[in-house]
């Protein structure tokens, strides 16, 4: 009876090429593949970063498993892969839908990747710096700079305590904003206005048609609208009383 071959897990980039291709090994040996068969079985395992370096070697290449591992130490071995890390976090910068948390996260795995002969204190202190930098908001990150933080978790910490601030303090002028554009709940004050507006409305058409007729014509005589003096048939009729009858032939 045969005995159950054993799985290979699967492979990334992100994790120690060193400790994987040991674990690879074993399930190799165990269940007694040749060469070509190792081959096989590590270029189907692998994902994401380190499923791109099938695409720079040839078929004979990807069935050779010293060529395979080979490609693989020279991506992912150790010195590679603190040079690599190096540079990923010198420009490493939060992504627009990444969260501070997964910033942190991956801040502090570039940096053991990166450091891993560093002294704690070293690594902890530049793991700081590079979050610090790569945080995307300016105000979190001008706020980070002036806190008294010491460590990336303290630094994490702070940070989303300041963001959630922010979005309590958008969220409430937001609110106010809302209120600002509601209707009056009031009844009474809600005739008032619709007073005014009545009024102020009946003005503006008194205005206009003022304009439009131009201006009045008053009599200084009577104080009459719509004549003038010459024609105020006040005067005149006050003047016809005021002259005495003549008579025919004096």
């Amino acid at each position: 009876m045969s005995r159950p071959s054993l799985k290979v897990s699967t492979y990334d980039g992100k994790t120690s090429w060193q400790v994987y291709k040991t674990q690879f090994s074993i399930v190799a040996d165990a269940n007694g593949w040749d060469e070509e068969t190792k081959a096989c079985h590590l270029a189907a395992s692998l994902r994401a970063d380190a499923a791109d370096i099938l695409q720079s070697l040839s078929e004979h290449q990807r069935r050779d498993f010293e060529a395979l591992s080979g490609a693989l130490e020279l991506r992912f071995g150790e010195k590679c892969v603190k040079e690599y890390s190096r540079l990923q976090l010198k420009s490493r910068q939060q992504k627009p839908t990444e969260t501070l948390q997964e910033l942190a996260t991956d801040v502090e795995r570039l940096s053991h990747m990166a450091f891993p002969d560093c002294p704690t204190e070293v690594r902890e202190t530049l793991s700081l710096q590079y979050f610090i930098d790569g945080v995307r908001d300016p105000e979190i990150q001008k706020a980070l700079r002036m806190a008294d933080v010491k460590d990336l978790k303290s630094a994490l910490g702070y940070a989303m305590k300041f963001e959630a601030a922010q979005q309590a303090t958008r969220k409430d002028r937001h609110t106010i904003r809302a209120v600002n554009v509601q209707e009056p709940s009031d009844p009474v004050i809600a005739s008032l206005i619709e007073r005014v507006d009545d009024l102020s409305r009946k003005v503006n058409s008194w205005r206009q048609n003022k304009t439009d007729k131009g201006p009045m014509v008053r009599c200084w005589s009577c104080g009459g609208e719509g004549h003038v003096r010459r024609n105020c048939r006040m005067r005149q009729d006050d003047e016809t009383r005021a002259t005495p009858n003549q008579q025919p032939g004096n």
